[in-house]
């Protein structure tokens, strides 16, 4: 993929892991299961900044999906964990 490229897909929310991004540009540190619940802790990464992107990280958000409900999802340039290729995915066209 070249630097240029973005990717956008969907998952469902039992399927996300550490190391993905959502497609609004958040990257995801950790991902946890309680019950029907899944726990999405993120954060704004800032790869041109690192001072900023120590501070955000310390300064994460947690998000709330139902087990069934679908999470937009992107590949940058600068994500660590490719998601698309799993089956559950759904892709979106990027040329949008």
């Amino acid at each position: 993929m070249t630097e240029e490229t973005t990717v956008f897909y969907s998952l469902p929310a039992t399927k996300l892991a550490a190391g993905m991004s959502t497609g609004d540009g958040q990257d995801i540190l950790d991902v946890s299961v309680l019950d029907d619940s899944v726990f999405a802790t993120v954060y704004t990464p800032r790869s041109d900044d690192p001072v900023q992107d120590a501070i955000n990280r310390a300064n994460t958000e947690t998000r709330i999906y139902q087990a069934d409900q679908t999470v937009g999802l992107a590949v940058f340039a600068d994500t660590a964990l490719n998601g698309q290729h799993l089956t559950d995915r759904t892709s979106h066209d990027s040329s949008r």
